[in-house]
């Protein structure tokens, strides 16, 4: 890898917003104004849109990403699994830097990757995915050692002799 894939895209003329972040990935809704997601092997998917009380919001006023890194102060990172975020307002600019570039000769309409100028304060809506049988999402996920720390109950004991905290 030469050094121009570990450099972000350069800041913006005229405004520079310590804070910024560039989030680099795909725009899931850019063909159509809700995303997509594949569900297991099946000719089934999963449509999912945003909406603004009784209207849906059209894929200009929103992108759902699947992200595959970021630029934050001047360096880019990879997150370590794919993720989905739902980002709202800034619209999706053909990507520079991080290795994310388009490379000539690109098609007019680039449907690969894209980037999001953001600053760290903007909020983002997550959306966690998991593919598996039931046996691995439900019953193994639930084993011992294997749920969250908030599904233990909290408990302590206190030792004592016979009821009593002292000696006496």
């Amino acid at each position: 890898m030469d050094n121009e894939q570990h450099l972000p895209a350069p800041a913006e003329t005229g405004l520079y917003f310590p804070d910024a972040l560039i989030l680099y990935g795909v725009k899931l809704n850019s063909e159509d104004d809700h995303g997509k997601l594949s569900i297991g092997q099946q000719d089934l998917e999963l449509r999912f849109q945003l909406y603004a009380g009784p209207d849906p919001l059209t894929s200009t006023q929103h992108s759902i990403v699947l992200a595959y890194g970021y630029a934050f102060e001047g360096h880019c990172y990879r997150l370590d699994s794919n993720r989905i975020f739902i980002v709202v307002g800034p619209e999706d600019q053909d990507p520079v830097g991080c290795g994310f570039d388009v490379q000539p000769p690109a098609p007019k309409k680039h449907t690969g990757y894209r980037m999001w100028r953001i600053q760290s304060s903007t909020q983002l809506l997550e959306i966690a995915t998991s593919a598996s049988d039931a046996k691995t999402l439900i019953l193994d996920a639930s084993l011992p050692g294997k749920r969250s720390p908030t599904a233990y109950a909290i408990t302590q004991s206190m030792a004592h002799r016979n009821g009593r905290l002292g000696r006496e």
